[in-house]
This record gives C-alpha cells, sequence and structure tokens, in this order.
C-alpha cells in the first residue's frame, strides 16, 4: 500500500484550518453497545427468603423482639392502655452462660396454674402468616401465655414482703438474716395497699418473680395458694407454684427498642449485689454467642417453648 506523502496531509491539514502535527489521526473507535444483564426471575424472592432465615436464626438463637401488652410492669416498660406498648428485645444466649441473676428483667413462659390473658392464633391461614411476621418483629404479642416480670430472688434465697410494701431477702434461709431492697423502680399508684407475703425459700432451679406495678400484677405472690391459684391468705405460700422453673426463661430483656422516644438499656438495679457481674456477663455473652451462633443452632440447651 502507498503512503500519502506528508506535503499532502500538510495542505489538507491547513485547508481544514488545523496545524499539522506530522502524525495521521487515529479513526474513530466504534462504541461498542453495552448490554445490561438482566437479573434472573429468582434474585429477589431469594433476597426475601435469606431475609427471613437470617430473622428466623437470629429470633431463635440471639435476639427476639417482645411486645409488652399489661400493665405488671410500669412504669419500668409501658403497656398501660393510655401508652403505646413497649417492644423490648431480648437476649436469648445469655442463660445458656450462666442462670437468672436477681434483678434480671425475664420473658418466660407462664407455669401450669398461671391463668394469664392469653391470645390464640388465628384460624385464617393469611391471617396466621401476618400475625406470625408481626410476632417476628415484635409488634404482636406471642401466642401462648408469655410473660414479662424481675427475678426477685433465685434457688435458695428467701424472700419475704411486708404491708408497706418491703421486700426481703434472706440467702442464709427463713431465719435470716433478711436485706431489705431498695427498689425506686417499683410503681404503687391508687389507693390498693401493697401485698404482705410469708417468707418463701425459693426451690432450686426456680425463680421468685414480681412485677414493677406492685398493685397490678399477677406474679409469684398472687400464686401462693394450692394449683397456684389465689388463696387471699398470703401467710403461707406453696415455694413451687409460685415459682417460675429456670427452664421455662426465654430469655432477659436488655433494651427498650420501641417506640423511639423510650430507646434505653435494661440495666440491674444496684440493690442487687451480682449488679456488677450481671453486668459484664451479658455483654461477654452476647458478643461470645454471636461467634458460636453455628455452635449453638446444633447444641443448645433444652428449653421448653
Amino acid at each position: 500500500m502507498s503512503s500519502v506523502p506528508p506535503e499532502t496531509v500538510a495542505a489538507r491539514e491547513a485547508a481544514s484550518g488545523r496545524a499539522y502535527t506530522g502524525r495521521r489521526r487515529a479513526p474513530k473507535a466504534a462504541k461498542k453497545q453495552k448490554t445490561r444483564r438482566k437479573a434472573p426471575w429468582w434474585e429477589l424472592p431469594g433476597l426475601v427468603l435469606l431475609a427471613i432465615v437470617i430473622a428466623i436464626l437470629v429470633k431463635t438463637f440471639i435476639v427476639q423482639p417482645f411486645y409488652i401488652p399489661s400493665e405488671s410492669m410500669e412504669k419500668t416498660l409501658h403497656g398501660c392502655p393510655g401508652c403505646h406498648g413497649d417492644r423490648i428485645l431480648v437476649n436469648k444466649l445469655i442463660y445458656d452462660f450462666r442462670d437468672p441473676h436477681p434483678g434480671d428483667i425475664v420473658v418466660f413462659d407462664a407455669p401450669p396454674g398461671w391463668d394469664e390473658p392469653t391470645s390464640k392464633p388465628p384460624s385464617n391461614p393469611i391471617v396466621r402468616t401476618i400475625r406470625g411476621f408481626g410476632q417476628l418483629i415484635g409488634f404482636v404479642p406471642p401466642d401462648g401465655q408469655v410473660l414479662v416480670k424481675r427475678v426477685i430472688a433465685t434457688g435458695g434465697q428467701t424472700v419475704k414482703g411486708d404491708a408497706e410494701g418491703h421486700v426481703m431477702v434472706s440467702t442464709k434461709g427463713p431465719n435470716g438474716p433478711f436485706r431489705t431492697l431498695h427498689e425506686p423502680y417499683t410503681y404503687m399508684p391508687g389507693p390498693a395497699a401493697p401485698r404482705a407475703f410469708a417468707a418463701v425459700t425459693v426451690p432450686k432451679g426456680r425463680l421468685w418473680v414480681m412485677g414493677d406495678h406492685r398493685n397490678d400484677s399477677a406474679d409469684s405472690r398472687y400464686h401462693c395458694g394450692t394449683s397456684a391459684s389465689d388463696s387471699g391468705d398470703d401467710s403461707t405460700c406453696d415455694p413451687r407454684t409460685s415459682t417460675v422453673p429456670v427452664a421455662n426463661v426465654i430469655g432477659k430483656a436488655f433494651v427498650i427498642a420501641w417506640p423511639p422516644s423510650r430507646w434505653r438499656t435494661l440495666g440491674t438495679p444496684s440493690t442487687f449485689k451480682s449488679a456488677a457481674l450481671a453486668a459484664s456477663s451479658d455483654v461477654a455473652a452476647f458478643v461470645s454467642g454471636a461467634v458460636l451462633l453455628p455452635v449453638f443452632a446444633v447444641r443448645r440447651r433444652r428449653r421448653r417453648r
């Protein structure tokens, strides 16, 4: 192929008003049409399914949200008709590392005889699915009798209360000495007098629980009678019907997640000697549990659900 003389190229460049550079201009490259890859039809449903699976795993093994429907924990947890029911997050790993401590706010399955108001799953499958999703995110109360109270005494401790609302705990048995709890978190409005109860030694593996709303909580004091009934006479109290098995505990409430105006953590009151130990154990258990989730998915302590 014959080359074009430089003089000819220079003449052409001069005619077009451009200076001759001594090099030929490269032809413009043809624009390549970029084709956008179309996402497969299953990508979006797959992501939704993955998100649901992750949420179920987290709910089952690590953290579960709960809706507070009753007034028994006022004003620590809102559940009254005139308030917005709190949504709390429950640490489900902590009690795989230790047993509940006095002062913990625990969520648990009600023992037999604790006939609290309960909700049943609807028969309509669509409504049941929607309700299940609401329970998954903590905006719908769980089916069955799931309660929330504060642990006051654990196995081996003795607890009693007087007519002025003071609660006393002994680690040496029913003969004492007793230590009176300082409980600024309690709520006792209205004319109803505090309910006194006789000394009860909590059996091993069980918990004495009370609501912070001491005038409106069907807690351990209320179930002192035979078959966990309210005998109306608290001069004696059945230590088994009035207490909750540790195996029934679902987890420890550690934060109010909703509404945003009430965001805060739920620590252990200073009146309980295990406060510092509980706080450090909670953090360690939560972090360690997140790392060991696959292990707990296979090997987890059996609990009644």
